[in-house]
C-alpha cells in the first residue's frame, strides 16, 4: 500500500486532500500543532484519519512515498522539525499546489482565479460538471453543500479548482495558481490585497500577468469586464470572453432579475439569446458568479437543460453567507468575509433581500491582510448597507512592524468614516451581551469573519443564548426554520 504523510494535515486545505488520498486507497498518516479544533479536529476524526499531536521528527514514516507540507506548518516555525526531516529522508516533499499539481490537476484544467467569489465559482463548476457525468477532480476551498467534500481526485480528463494568488510555501515561492496549469482561467477581480505578501498593486498585478500567460493559445480566458485590470488582460495570448454583472458590452450579463426573501428570479443575456434561472442564493454578486459558471459551460458544450438544472439545485457553500437559522426570532448568517470588498457585496445582499429589517453586523477582521495599515482605506463605504456594526477583538501580529499594525480601533475609525454606527469591542462577552440586549424579533444578525474558533465560540454562544432565552419565555419557534 502506498503511504502519504502530511506536515500540518489539520489545515482547512490539507485535510480533504488527505481524505482524498485515503479514499485513493493510500495510507495517510500526519501531524499538526498541539491544539486542533472543530470542525477540522471532527472531520479528521470522522474520517478515520490518525495523525500527532505536535511536529516532531520522529514523527517521520520512513516507508512514506513522499510528503506533503502545508503553508500553516512553515508560518507557525520557518524550522519546523519534522519539515526539516523529511527534507533529510531521501523522499519527495510537495506542497500543496505541486501535490495537486501531479495529482488532481487535468488537461482540461478549470481555474477560478481572482480577490473574490473563487471558492463559489469553482463549486458551481465542479457541480454542475458532476451532473453532465464529467466526474471531474476538483478542489474548492470551502464546503460546498451540494459536494459530499470540498476536494476530489478523479480520473476524468476535466478538473476545476480554486486559484489563490499567495504563495505555494514559503514567501519567496510563486503563487499557488502557477501549478494548476489553466486551459480554462476564470478572472473575478484584480483588486489589491494580500498586503502581508504583495508590497503594492503593481507586485500583485505581476502574479495574475504571470497566471495569463500560462493559458495556451487554444485556451480561454475569461474575465470580469469591470474588475479586471487592462495591464492583466493585454497579456492573454488566447481567446477572451467578459462578463458582468449589467455591463451590456460584456459577451454575458445579468439582463434583469428580482427578487423574494427565498427566491431570485434573473435571466443572463447570452450571444445566443436570454437564458433564465431562479437560485436561493443572496446577492447580485453570486448572480454574478451563476453568470460566469454559465459561459464555461458553454464553452465546454453542457447542455444548457443541465446548466440550468444544476444551478437551480445549487445549494451554496458553508459560512458564505450561509443561513444559520431563525433563532429567538432573529435572522442569523455567518459570511466567510475575508476583505472588505466581500463585506460590501454581502451586506447589499442581505439589504435586498430584507429592505425592511435591521441588520447588525459583527465583524471580526482576522485575516492577516486586515491587520496592515494599507488596508485601512478599503474600509469606504464597506459597511453602508448594516444598520449597527460591532468590531471584535484584533490579535496583532508580531511579524509586522510596529508602524504599519492596525488596532480595532483603527478599523471602528476606518469604517466610522462613511458608517456612524459602529463601536469597537474586544471582549466577546459584552458583544454577546449587547446582540442579547440590543436585537429583537425580526432583525437580521450576520457575523463575517475569515474563521477562528474564538469567533466560532461567540456563533455558537449566541445561539444558545438565544434559543434558552426563547424557551424561558415560553416561546415556541425558536428553532431553525426561517
Amino acid at each position: 500500500m502506498k503511504k502519504v504523510h502530511f506536515i500540518g494535515i489539520a489545515g482547512k486545505a490539507m485535510a480533504p486532500l488527505a481524505k482524498a488520498f485515503k479514499d485513493l486507497g493510500w495510507q495517510v498518516t500526519g501531524s499538526d500543532q498541539e491544539k486542533v479544533y472543530p470542525p477540522i479536529s471532527t472531520y479528521l476524526e470522522e474520517n478515520d484519519i490518525a495523525y500527532f499531536r505536535g511536529y516532531q521528527a520522529g514523527n517521520i514514516p520512513s516507508d512514506a512515498d513522499f510528503f506533503v507540507v502545508g503553508r500553516s506548518a512553515l508560518i507557525i516555525d520557518p524550522y519546523n522539525p519534522e519539515y526539516e526531516s523529511a527534507l533529510n529522508s531521501g523522499h519527495p516533499v510537495y506542497s500543496y499546489p505541486e501535490i495537486l499539481q501531479k495529482y488532481l490537476i487535468k488537461k482540461n484544467s478549470i481555474v477560478v482565479a481572482g480577490t473574490y467569489g473563487k471558492t463559489t465559482i469553482s463549486a458551481i463548476l465542479a457541480w454542475i460538471l458532476q451532473k453532465a457525468g464529467l466526474n471531474p477532480s476538483y478542489m474548492t476551498g470551502g464546503i460546498p453543500l451540494n459536494l459530499k467534500d470540498g476536494l476530489k481526485i478523479t480520473d476524468s480528463d476535466y478538473s476545476v479548482v480554486e486559484g489563490d494568488e499567495p504563495p505555494s510555501l514559503k514567501n519567496s515561492d510563486p503563487p499557488k495558481f502557477m501549478f494548476y496549469q489553466p486551459k480554462y482561467l476564470i478572472l473575478t477581480a484584480t483588486k489589491y490585497d494580500h498586503p502581508e505578501i504583495f508590497k503594492n498593486k503593481e507586485e500583485y498585478l505581476k502574479a495574475f500577468v504571470a497566471l495569463v500567460k500560462l493559458i495556451p493559445p487554444d485556451g480561454l480566458l475569461v474575465y470580469n469586464l469591470d474588475s479586471v485590470d487592462e495591464a492583466v488582460l493585454k497579456e492573454a495570448k488566447c481567446r477572451k470572453v467578459s462578463y458582468s454583472f449589467d455591463h451590456k458590452k460584456a459577451s454575458y450579463f445579468i439582463k434583469s432579475f428580482s427578487v423574494s426573501e427565498e427566491i431570485t428570479s434573473f435571466i443572463v443575456q447570452t450571444p445566443e439569446g436570454d437564458f433564465p434561472f431562479k437560485t436561493t442564493l443572496l446577492g447580485k454578486y453570486n448572480l454574478e458568479n451563476i453568470c460566469v459558471s454559465v459561459v464555461i459551460s458553454r464553452e465546454i458544450n453542457i447542455k444548457d437543460e443541465v446548466v440550468k438544472g444544476a444551478i437551480e439545485e445549487f445549494k451554496g457553500i458553508k459560512t458564505r453567507l450561509e443561513f444559520l437559522g431563525k433563532i429567538g426570532g432573529r435572522l442569523l448568517y455567518w459570511d466567510f468575509s475575508q476583505h472588505p470588498l466581500k463585506v460590501k457585496v454581502a451586506l447589499q445582499a442581505l439589504k435586498e433581500h430584507y429592505p425592511k429589517e435591521k441588520i447588525i453586523c459583527v465583524f471580526d477582521p482576522s485575516m492577516t491582510g486586515l491587520k496592515f495599515s494599507e488596508s485601512l482605506s478599503w474600509y469606504a463605504g464597506a459597511f453602508d448597507q448594516a444598520d449597527q456594526v460591532v468590531v471584535g477583538k484584533v490579535k496583532f501580529l508580531k511579524e509586522i512592524p510596529k508602524e504599519k499594525r492596525v488596532t480595532g480601533k483603527d478599523i471602528s475609525e476606518a469604517i466610522f468614516q462613511t458608517q456612524k454606527k459602529v463601536f469597537y469591542e474586544p471582549v466577546d462577552e459584552k458583544i454577546l451581551s449587547f446582540l442579547m440586549d440590543k436585537t429583537k424579533t425580526g432583525d437580521v444578525i450576520v457575523f463575517m469573519s475569515s474563521g477562528g474558533l474564538r469567533f466560532t465560540n461567540l456563533i455558537a454562544e449566541t445561539i444558545k443564548e438565544l434559543s434558552h432565552t426563547c424557551r424561558q419565555a415560553g416561546i415556541k419557534n425558536y428553532g431553525r426554520k426561517k
